[in-house]
C-alpha cells in the first residue's frame, strides 16, 4: 500500500501500472479488508469509493451474508470464494481466476454473480497484504447457457 502512495517516480510507476490493470483490483489484509483499490475498481465500489477504505469486503461489495454481525462472521463465509482465495494466498497458495459465485444484493434482492477470482500475496509488508482481482464473467456464463440452450 505504501509503494503507491509515495511521491517518487518509483511509486508514480507502480500506481500507474496497478491503474492500467482493466479489472477492479484491490489491496487486501488478512480479513478482507480493503487498503487500496485501482482505478477500474472505483466503478465497482459505486457512489463513494474512497469509503470503501478499511471495510471488509463482503460489507462494500453487499454481500447477502454480510448481515448484521458483518463481513466473516456468518456460516457461509467459511465458504466464501473471495474469502477463501485471500486465505489461501495468505498462506502461499497463489489463486488464479478461480470461477465461482456470490451472492449480492441488488435493488430485486439476492443477485447470484459469477466471478473469477485472483489473489496473491504481496511481497515485503509488514502485515500480509493480498492482491485481490475480482472478474465479473456474469454476462460470459449467461451467454454461454444461452447458446448451449440454443
Amino acid at each position: 500500500m505504501d509503494c503507491l502512495k509515495q511521491d517518487e517516480p518509483q511509486a508514480r510507476f507502480g500506481r500507474a501500472v496497478f491503474d492500467a490493470v482493466p479489472l477492479a483490483a484491490f489491496m487486501v489484509d488478512g480479513d478482507v479488508r480493503i487498503l487500496e483499490f485501482n482505478a477500474a475498481a472505483e466503478a465497482f465500489l459505486g457512489f463513494a469509493p474512497r469509503a470503501s477504505l478499511r471495510r471488509r469486503g463482503g460489507e462494500v461489495f453487499h454481500c447477502v451474508h454480510a448481515g448484521p454481525n458483518g463481513c466473516g462472521k456468518s456460516k457461509a463465509c467459511q465458504n466464501c470464494l473471495i474469502r477463501t482465495s485471500v486465505k489461501a494466498a495468505i498462506n502461499g497458495k497463489d489463486i488464479r481466476r478461480k470461477f465461482g459465485q456470490v451472492e449480492l444484493r441488488g435493488s430485486r434482492g439476492a443477485v447470484p454473480v459469477s466471478l473469477l477470482v485472483t489473489a496473491s500475496l504481496l511481497p515485503d509488508t509488514q502485515t500480509p497484504q493480498v492482491l485481490l482481482i475480482l472478474e465479473n464473467v456474469a454476462e460470459t456464463v449467461r451467454l454461454c447457457k444461452r447458446h448451449a440452450g440454443a
